[in-house]
């Protein structure tokens, strides 16, 4: 039987399909032939675990013996990619990076020897749709922004009782619409119904108050963002800093205590940066007429008369 596995290293993320019946070395080369890499180890699951590739490991187990159907393997490279490998295009940067006060994204990581990597933040692009992809990036999502908006749509659709006026502050059929609109920012309402859809425990943390809010209950794995004021961003593990995105580990068991104090750890370092926007007294400027207001209430109130929901905040000096 054929299965399909994903693979996860230096050079990108790819699939490849193997028989269930082949052994652990026939996956081993396809490996290095997708990878270009002759030294590796390979981890799955989560938390991640490393595969044993012992040569009699990979002489004597079969792909089926270790339930890799539908997982993904993280390759970490024991030495350098093969020079004749050439390397991989380059993915242009967000256009407009969210670096409040200053703080740059190559700042914002931990190390983590224990685990033998670094926790760090995936800095989000500035284009009112950081939640969705904040979120959608942690579980690669193909266009999250796009995907999320139109399920969180369908989802309060789908249940007018708990998604009703009071809950969403407008009519339903007002607040779907205007969700669907790509300037309009995501919040707790979205998280939430995200979470029931993906069932995954989402954490989000402040990095002004460094409280955690929990999104879905009784979920086997989590994912964890950062939220700074008016702003999110992904929380990621990355064995080393010079991997892609695209070998990120995102989602944790939820009873992995250990990843959300380190998140918190790196949310306090933000902290001490001053890495968030004050919303509750911050000057905000609507980027479609110039209007000038103070703080989300008001800036929430601009958007529901003028679909206006592009915002930049005012530094005053």
């Amino acid at each position: 039987m054929k299965i399909q596995v994903r693979i996860r290293a230096p050079n990108g993320q790819s699939r490849l399909e193997i028989d269930d019946e082949a052994t652990l070395g026939e996956l081993i080369g396809l490996v290095k032939e997708k990878t270009s890499l002759e030294k590796f180890s390979l981890k799955y699951g989560y938390p991640l675990k490393n595969l044993d590739l012992s040569p009699e490991a990979q002489s004597k187990t079969h792909v089926k013996d270790h339930g890799l159907r539908g997982e993904t393997l993280v390759v970490a490279p024991l030495e350098p990619r093969r020079s004749a490998s050439p390397p991989p295009r380059a993915v242009s940067p967000p256009k407009k990076p969210f670096t409040p006060k200053g703080i740059e994204p190559d700042e914002t990581s931990l190390a983590w020897p224990e685990r033998g990597g670094h926790i760090v933040l995936r800095v989000m692009p500035d284009d009112n749709s950081c939640m969705f992809t904040a979120f959608g990036g942690a579980l690669a999502i193909e266009d999250p922004s796009l995907t999320l908006r139109r399920q969180v749509a369908d989802y309060i659709n789908e249940h007018p009782e708990q998604y009703n006026k009071a809950i969403l502050g407008d009519e339903p059929w007002k607040y779907r619409a205007r969700m669907l609109e790509m300037d309009t920012w995501g919040g707790a309402i979205e998280l939430s119904i995200l979470s029931d859809i993906y069932k995954v425990e989402i954490c989000s943390i402040d990095v002004k108050t460094l409280r955690v809010d929990r999104f879905g209950e009784n979920m086997e794995n989590r994912v964890i963002i950062l939220y700074s004021g008016i702003h999110y961003d992904r929380i990621a593990f990355a064995m080393d800093l010079s991997y892609p995105v695209e070998a990120d580990e995102t989602r944790w068991k939820t009873d992995d205590d250990e990843v959300l104090e380190k998140a918190r750890q790196l949310a306090k370092r933000l902290q001490s940066m001053h890495y968030y926007t004050d919303t509750t007294d911050f000057v905000i400027k609507c980027e479609v007429c110039q209007w000038i207001g103070k703080g989300t209430k008001e800036a929430n109130q601009h958007t529901k008369e003028t679909k206006h929901a592009k915002f930049g905040e005012m530094q005053i000096h």
